[in-house]
């Protein structure tokens, strides 16, 4: 039988991967690493969704590959000790080294670690670089897995982008590449690819975005059924990366006993040239993040993975929305056409306009209301439950969206605190409103 090797560890202070050292083995941060004197605490990497790791071959902050090979281990002898430091029989490789490793030039990886490391060109030193990464590349094992916790710089995904993002995330889902096996998704790969195919495309705008995820923060508790989630395939992308987590994009995907629910997180900022076209071409603009799979009456909370999505949805569906149209970009318009798809529907969606009443006069003051209020003060954004359905006997949450209460044409207090969100036009030539 077979022993699995161990799990990998990071640092739960600093989401740094830790490297194991002497014997018995023991986590320690890595020696290149500056950190404030916090002593390692290991956890497993499965366990975060934000791993800070470097490339293994060059030191760059962002990589994209996690590759297995040689299993690599440093001796260092002197006079009153001998250290023994395990490299271990996987590592990370950014874009650019991945690049230069398919093209056969692994020469090219070496000299981006001598430069990384400030060393000249001291020959000593170079030689010990490229024996550990021949050692380690000389027994590398077929595949390689899509990393999926690096956290890259903020990335913004345009509307007219959004069809060949959405056609090349669904081409790696298809691929040979490997997923890390922490987000589980053995055997819903395809699943998931068909249902970005058939996906209705959503992209929110600025004001719009900011709504969203105010609003998801104080979401109270609600059960997941057909009245609150998208009735269909669904792939949302938001304007910037939202929550803590920066997540940028998400998929639902209709299953036959409830949803599949994925969230991405755009990659590729920083990159330019050959290694910028190979991750475009081989993985795209996302990657995925977490996923998690919702069935009937789960509940979600503001803490839910899926909160800004169910959100953002009950949001659009409340008419809290305006939802647009523009022209499909010419050359996704084309690509298309050649592959004789229907023209794909991006809908732009932004915070409905608000309208005074045709008079332009103050609204009546409701009756029964008692003395007439001397200012005005503001709302705060909160949910309610609306009565629907047969009997009106059912109830879905709805967002009530800041306001400010009292008589028009009263001052507003000055100790109010507001966050006024505004309505911007979407992207594109002439849009059509159109239905959600």
């Amino acid at each position: 039988m077979i022993t699995p090797p161990p799990e990998e560890m990071a640092c739960r202070t600093c989401l740094v991967p830790l490297n194991t050292l002497g014997t018995p083995p023991t986590h320690v941060h890595p020696v290149h690493l500056a950190t404030d004197g916090h002593a390692p605490a290991p956890v497993p990497v499965s366990h975060l969704a934000t791993v800070r790791r470097t490339c293994d071959f060059c030191g760059d902050p962002y990589p994209i590959w996690t590759l297995n090979g040689g299993n690599v281990t440093a001796v260092a002898i002197a006079s009153s000790a001998t250290v023994v430091q395990n490299f271990g029989e996987t590592w990370a490789a950014c874009a650019t080294c991945q690049t230069h490793i398919d093209d056969g030039h692994p020469n090219l990886v070496v000299d981006r670690a001598v430069q990384a490391l400030g060393v000249g060109t001291n020959p000593e030193v170079r030689g010990r670089i490229e024996e550990l990464h021949l050692a380690f590349l000389d027994d590398r094992l077929p595949g390689r897995t899509l990393l999926t916790t690096t956290p890259w710089p903020a990335a913004f995904i345009t509307a007219k982008d959004l069809p060949k993002v959405r056609d090349r995330l669904a081409h790696f889902y298809l691929g040979s590449d490997d997923l890390p096996a922490a987000l589980g998704f053995t055997g819903t790969r395809g699943q998931i690819a068909d249902g970005l195919d058939q996906s209705r495309l959503y992209w929110i705008d600025d004001d719009f975005t900011d709504l969203a995820e105010h609003a998801a923060t104080q979401l109270t508790d609600l059960t997941i059924g057909h009245d609150t989630g998208p009735p269909a395939n669904v792939f949302i992308t938001w304007s910037r990366p939202v929550t803590q987590h920066q997540i940028t994009a998400a998929s639902w995907t209709v299953a036959n006993d409830g949803w599949q629910l994925v969230l991405y997180r755009a990659i590729g900022a920083g990159l330019d040239g050959k290694p910028l076209q190979r991750l475009r071409e081989q993985v795209g603009w996302l990657v995925p993040m977490a996923t998690a799979h919702l069935t009937e009456q789960q509940p979600i909370d503001a803490g839910h993975l899926a909160a800004t999505l169910i959100t953002t949805w009950l949001l659009i569906t409340q008419k809290a929305a305006e939802i647009d149209i523009p022209k499909v970009d010419k050359a996704v318009a084309k690509a298309y056409a050649r592959t004789k798809r229907d023209q794909p529907e991006v809908r732009v969606v932004r915070i409905r306009g608000r309208h005074s009443s045709p008079s332009g006069a103050p609204a009546p003051t409701p009756r029964g209301q008692g003395r007439r209020q001397s200012s005005r003060f503001w709302v705060s954004g909160h949910w309610r439950n609306q009565a629907h359905g047969p009997g009106r006997s059912l109830r879905r949450p709805v967002y009530i969206n800041p306001f400010l209460k009292g008589p028009a044409e009263s001052p507003v207090k000055t100790s109010s605190t507001v966050r006024m969100l505004s309505t911007h036009k979407p992207q594109g030539d002439g849009p059509t409103p159109r239905p959600a």
